[in-house]
């Protein structure tokens, strides 16, 4: 190639390419600039993804405790927990005297609670608790409630169906009682759950409490009764001394019995009085049976009123407690005239006392934990004891022991010496004077206990009685041959009583 020809392509390749480089390089910069913009783009849909993720992981997570049964923590303060528990009974009560064979008495079983339900918190305060018993094959109800306890205020609120201060062991939940029930002046002065609203304040340090509620005559039914009421006062005192916990309390009930709604049955059995027709009853230490060995029968009455005292110190492993109720009852007097709504069926015709009746009871409990525990105690109440070492551990669960004292007093002058018959002197007949000098009675109990607890939320219990009675509804029944008045009769019967009880 000439050297011409040489120059002419060398020029022609470098003008091709001076014309052909300015639009490659403008190519070239449009896909770079697309390319940034789509990376640009690319990072924004991370940013967004990452700040997604980022409000994700700040987000409260559902937390998720067990305490005998899953409890849920939620956004916001709210809980959520199931709650329940199983009482299976089986036992004896021995048949006393000559007392006919009752096949309420001897062995028998029963299932003494099936409780189902739920409780938990919710924002601001607020906490809930329903719990429905469906025993005996009919639905009822435990606690069911609306709590308001503001964070760091010494003032609570509840508002529904829950126990009218009515003392410590009556408050107390009967998973933590340490016999299989309650002593004998709650059943018979009807201490139990009612409609209504209670404000409790408490000190800083928790020592001092005071409460004071508004009930209706009756908890959740059916009914419609709505002229009966009671009003409640409780005050408990719980320093720490002696390395141990020490209980002071203080109960006071004003119960105004329903109106009889013109003779015509309308108020619910859990009210204090059917009908203005007052009537104060125990069973033998034991609901595996229905019979009552101390019985008032029904007198005319308006209201009551109940002073109760409470003492207790928890020690480690080491326990006491006592309590004692006064109930005085404003009754109709002979020769009373109940009109309108308190007129009686049947022309006023109703057992008048003599004057106001009174009565007592009282218990006197000590008990011991074998395996080191200590009884729970919590805010003016028992509580669950913790287990030191359950069998799922290798360990042998808690044992405890206890020994009770238990007193009830039905006996009463003055409905001994009431008048009967549209209230008119009743008849003086042998069974009438012994129908008389039967009303009321007195009972004592001594009561022994031994109960293992294999874990913390599962518990066997058996319960030992040897009760002994004075007078009652039955004394002339069982001792037919004395001489003695009915009044001073006496015979003993013996209870055994076990329980298998499970909590959640």
């Amino acid at each position: 190639m000439t050297a011409a020809k040489k120059w002419f392509a060398t020029t022609a390749l470098v003008t091709a390419a001076c014309v052909a480089f300015p639009a490659y390089a403008q190519d070239s910069t449009s896909e770079v600039d697309s390319l940034r913009a789509e990376v640009a783009a690319l990072k924004a849909q991370l940013a967004t993804i990452a700040a997604k993720i980022d409000a994700v992981e700040k987000k409260p997570v559902a937390e998720v405790k067990w305490k005998g049964a899953p409890e849920t923590s939620g956004q916001g303060g709210w809980t959520f927990k199931p709650r329940g528990r199983i009482h299976y009974d089986a036992g004896y009560v021995s048949v006393p005297g000559d007392y006919a064979v009752n096949r309420n008495l001897g062995f028998n079983s029963r299932v003494r609670r099936v409780r189902l339900g739920a409780e938990g918190s919710m924002p601001g305060g607020f906490g809930y608790k329903v719990e429905a018993d469906l025993a005996g094959g009919n639905v009822g109800f435990g606690d069911v409630l609306l709590s308001y306890n503001p964070t760091n205020a010494p003032i609570s609120v509840r508002i529904g169906n829950f126990e009218s201060l009515n003392g410590m062991e009556q408050i107390t939940s009967s998973n933590s009682a340490s016999f299989t029930e309650r002593a004998a002046f709650n059943d018979a002065f009807l201490n139990s759950r009612r409609l209504g609203g209670a404000v409790a304040w408490r000190d800083s340090d928790n020592v001092l409490r005071a409460e004071v509620g508004l009930f209706a005559g009756h908890s959740i039914d059916s009914s419609f009764d709505n002229d009966g009421w009671i009003g409640a006062g409780r005050l408990t005192y719980a320093p720490k001394a002696f390395g141990g916990q020490l209980h002071f309390g203080a109960t006071i009930q004003q119960r105004e019995f329903a109106s009889n709604n013109n003779g015509t049955a309308s108020v619910s059995t859990n009210a204090p009085s059917t009908n203005q027709l007052a009537r104060y009853r125990a069973r033998p230490n034991t609901q595996l049976t229905d019979v009552r060995f101390v019985d008032t029968g029904s007198f005319a009455a308006k209201s009551d009123r109940i002073l109760g005292v409470e003492l207790a110190a928890i020690f480690p492993g080491f326990y006491f407690a006592g309590e004692g109720q006064w109930t005085k009852v404003n009754a109709y007097r002979a020769g009373d005239i109940a009109t309108g709504l308190d007129s009686f069926a049947g022309g006023n015709s109703a057992v008048t006392p003599n004057g106001d009746p009174s009565f007592f009871g009282m218990y006197a409990e000590a008990g011991y934990f074998l395996t080191g525990e200590t009884r729970g105690y919590k805010d003016g109440a028992w509580a669950r004891t913790k287990v030191l070492n359950p069998i799922d551990k290798k360990g042998l669960g808690a044992f405890q022991i206890a020994a009770r004292y238990d007193f009830l007093d039905l006996d009463s002058n003055a409905l001994k010496n009431g008048v009967t018959n549209n209230f008119a002197t009743g008849s003086n007949s042998l069974a009438a004077l012994n129908a008389r000098l039967g009303r009321g009675g007195t009972q004592t109990s001594y009561l022994l206990a031994l109960n293992w607890y294999p874990i913390d939320y599962v518990r066997f219990m058996l319960n030992y009685g040897r009760v002994n009675v004075e007078g009652g509804p039955l004394a002339a029944t069982v001792d037919p041959l004395s001489t003695q008045a009915v009044d001073k009769r006496d015979y003993s019967v013996d209870v055994l009583a076990a329980r298998m009880q499970l909590e959640f």
